[in-house]
């Protein structure tokens, strides 16, 4: 029996962080404003060791001779730093419109959440019209700005980069320190252990982001794929309204199938936990915050190479260096947006209330 690697990977990987993320309740736009209104990093934390897991179990893999991350789409010789920030400031501002990320879209779409539905729609349309549409011609130029060339380092890899001043068992050190401190801030929240449901998501979530490297070096393997990768849920989204308009859906490969794991085992666990319901836009003012949010995001993601997911744990995971410039980059646009949707302030004021007299 021959195994499709990429579609049977992207299913698998795709479920297990939708039903993660489901199970767990588990947003990056709720942490964030939970951490910036609210001073509670609890749902941070819980992000953090998604990310710690993610990363520790990707590079024991990579040890052990079951992931391969060669040839992967964050660790170029170039580094993108331009298209990293502008990415992540348009993501980031987009995401605090619509309420939540990318992969939040299609966890809400699995739960009967209409607006998620549309707002995803048109993160995949923007997606496809900035990568080979319409608004291709804008982002061309700005491909040729701010890249950094590291072919001295051999990789843009964290690792890589640090060996270089520090050695390679200095850079793993380093690494691992730095893994064990997202996951202590996380294991050592009293407040957090209360909710063992979210940490239970947040592990499950960052070994979704390893099984799906794993499963995809199996697909190079067998010759079914190019390079590996895990998951992202920004440009799949338009390759599936591509193909849903245009191709029968054979041939999904993962990124696509990876959506619809996610959108499936969020659907399950929500009927089996009760939570299913119909949601819908509430006024034409919200839709429009919506699609303009979702808009926001599709072309945000493109020019960063992923979303929170895919730029922040896949590209992590890695140790793409790309993946902590583009997560500052979110925060700052979702503190932008955030300030603009509490106290109305326009997007282009920087200062605060208090630094004006």
């Amino acid at each position: 029996m021959t195994v499709d690697w990429p579609i049977v990977g992207g299913l698998l990987s795709g479920a297990l962080a939708g039903g993660a993320a489901r199970f767990g309740k588990l947003c990056t736009m709720s942490a964030i404003e939970d951490a910036l209104i609210g001073h509670d990093f609890r749902g941070a934390k819980a992000w953090g060791l998604a990310l710690a897991v993610a990363i520790a179990a990707t590079q024991l893999g990579t040890v052990a001779g079951v992931i391969d991350l060669v040839h992967n789409p964050y660790t170029g010789l170039h580094v993108h730093v331009f298209g990293a920030v502008l990415g992540g400031l348009l993501f980031g501002l987009g995401m605090t419109l619509v309420g939540t990320c990318s992969f939040g879209l299609i966890i809400r779409a699995g739960g009967g959440d209409l607006r998620a539905v549309v707002a995803a729609a048109v993160v995949g349309v923007f997606a496809f019209a900035v990568t080979a549409g319409v608004l291709a011609p804008l982002r061309a130029p700005l491909l040729t700005i701010g890249f950094i060339d590291v072919t001295s380092a051999d990789s843009s890899a964290v690792d890589k980069l640090l060996g270089h001043y520090v050695g390679d068992f200095g850079a793993r050190l380093l690494i691992l320190c730095g893994v064990a401190a997202l996951a202590s801030a996380a294991m050592l929240d009293r407040r957090l252990r209360k909710r063992p449901r979210l940490l239970i998501g947040a592990v499950l979530l960052g070994l979704s982001v390893t099984l799906g490297w794993f499963m995809t070096a199996r697909a190079v393997e067998a010759l079914a794929m190019e390079r590996v990768e895990s998951l992202s849920f920004v440009a799949p989204v338009g390759r599936a309204l591509l193909q849903f308009m245009m191709e029968p859906f054979r041939n999904l490969g993962f990124g696509v199938s990876a959506m619809l794991g996610a959108a499936s085992a969020s659907f399950a666990v929500a009927a089996w936990r009760g939570d299913l319901r119909w949601e819908a836009f509430d006024d034409a003012r919200e839709m429009r915050r919506h699609l303009f949010g979702a808009a926001l995001m599709g072309t945000g993601g493109v020019l960063a190479q992923g979303c929170t997911i895919g730029q922040g744990l896949s590209a992590a995971s890695a140790l793409a260096v790309t993946a902590p410039i583009f997560m500052i980059a979110v925060l700052t646009g979702a503190k932008l947006g955030l300030r603009h949707l509490i106290e109305g302030r326009a997007l282009w004021r920087l200062r605060s209330s208090s630094q004006v007299r």
